[in-house]
């Protein structure tokens, strides 16, 4: 059992970087993150049951130390200067890395929850049941937070009023449409 749980984390680290670097949007602090989601992964191999979603256990690990790195930086001092340097260097690309780092800085405005379905399900391909699981709440509230950050990222880089205001004009608690839309990255205008 130790053997095949070894094969499946490592199998899958690359993917948990990837959702990794997404919560952090830094490449350090992604590495830390998926250190610590190994540490704790294979600390507590012994309370997986094989035959159950590995992957989304993974990603709930992850999510949590996620937390918890959230709460103990809200305490640690931010240094000025990164700061700084990032608002003045802006590199030259071409349009594709241009529209990336756009859909990364959009990204970087939605709440984290609705950040965290969009990596789940478009980027990492998970099912909404999946995702549900990784994030330890219902397939509806996936769905409802998938809805609004799909609305909330079209407002953000097409300056789409019509979103704007269905998104402002829902209520909280309105259930959307189970309907499974196209990716947020294909709305684009052409």
């Amino acid at each position: 059992m130790a053997s095949e749980f070894h094969k499946l984390l490592c199998e899958n680290l690359p993917r948990m970087r990837a959702y990794a670097l997404m919560l952090t949007r830094n490449a350090a602090q992604a590495d830390d993150l998926l250190q610590d989601m190994a540490f704790h992964a294979l600390r507590a191999q012994n309370q997986f049951q094989m035959g159950t979603n590995f992957v989304a256990w993974l990603y709930r690990i992850m999510r949590n130390d996620f937390v918890t790195s959230l709460r103990r930086a809200k305490r640690a001092p931010k240094p000025m200067d990164e700061a700084l340097e990032q608002t003045l260097c802006y590199s030259a690309g071409q349009e594709d890395t241009i529209m990336a780092n756009q859909v990364h800085k959009a990204m970087g405005q939605l709440p984290v929850s609705q950040r965290e379905v969009l990596v789940l399900v478009c980027a990492s391909g998970l099912s909404y049941e999946e995702a549900a699981d990784a994030m330890n709440c219902s397939v509806g509230t996936v769905k409802s937070r998938l809805w609004r950050a799909r609305a909330q990222m079209q407002k953000i880089l097409m300056g789409d009023e019509d979103a704007a205001e269905a998104v402002a004009e829902l209520p909280k608690d309105a259930e959307q449409p189970s309907i499974r839309r196209k990716p947020f990255v294909e709305l684009r205008a052409t």
